[in-house]
């Protein structure tokens, strides 16, 4: 059963190096307005040595533009795990991805659902999935036609692309990358709102739900019993206390320690 995000210990946050983030229905509500308080725990985390990373639906450059005015230091991975670079600006990394399944299934989608399947714009700027919003039709249906591919509801948009792809199986592939190499699944908390995070918090065992009040009641019951921790408010409000938690607890159990080393 999850658990309060209090409890939280001075000894599991003094282990945390890293901070991965969804960003939809984590650090926002709606849109790509950042409050201060999202920012000021980000921010703060980092003066804690701990290394801030963003994990999310959305493309490459729309993470590396909100990398850069949060001025993180961590990993980013864009595209519910298709796509990754080490930090903003650096270079993508070869995943051995491809985009082939998911675009034939979104064409299988349109031929069988005429003028019910609108993509989005930003499309155009995806190198491994597609998005789109459907007319009237329920994602069990739309599943039967996807064949190579899988469908993620993120509870803003639809996601197809190529299975075996997510969150949590990348960023498992890049722990190996980040520092020194020797950062293990334990040292890393992720923090994430809807199903598309499902994976982070089945492969990592600190993890923290931010409540959704959008998602559905089978959505939610299905976080509530996969993450460990979760936050008191939803969105940017509830990542902001956790971290701050986090940070609190981590600095008294440093200065415990300092004590009795005194």
């Amino acid at each position: 059963m999850v658990e309060p995000y209090q409890n939280i210990t001075p000894e599991l946050a003094s282990e945390i190096r890293l901070v991965m983030a969804d960003v939809d229905g984590t650090l926002t509500s709606s849109g790509d307005s950042i409050s201060p308080s999202v920012s000021k725990a980000v921010h703060r985390l980092e003066e804690h040595g701990i290394i801030v990373g963003l994990v999310s639906g959305r493309t490459i450059p729309m993470l590396e533009s909100l990398a850069k005015k949060l001025r993180i230091s961590g990993p980013i991975i864009a595209e519910n795990g298709g796509v990754a670079k080490l930090k903003a600006n650096g270079e993508l990394l070869d995943l051995d991805y491809s985009r082939q399944a998911a675009l034939k299934a979104l064409e299988r989608l349109k031929a069988k659902f005429p003028n019910r399947i609108k993509e989005r714009e930003d499309n155009r700027d995806r190198l491994v999935d597609v998005v789109f919003w459907s007319q009237g039709i329920q994602t069990e249906e739309l599943m039967k036609y996807l064949e190579d591919a899988q469908l993620l509801d993120s509870g803003y948009i639809l996601h197809i692309m190529q299975k075996g792809i997510n969150k949590g199986k990348t960023l498992m592939r890049l722990l190996r990358l980040i520092g020194e190499g020797r950062l293990s699944p334990s040292e890393v908390l992720v923090v994430g709102d809807s199903t598309t995070d499902l994976s982070l918090f089945k492969l990592f065992p600190n993890s923290v739900l931010i409540p959704n009040p959008k998602l559905p009641t089978r959505d939610k019951e299905l976080l509530q019993n996969t993450a460990r921790y979760v936050s008191d408010h939803p969105y940017g409000d509830g990542f902001a206390e956790v971290a701050m938690h986090v940070c609190d607890v981590r600095a008294c159990g440093m200065q415990l320690q300092n004590w009795s080393w005194g």
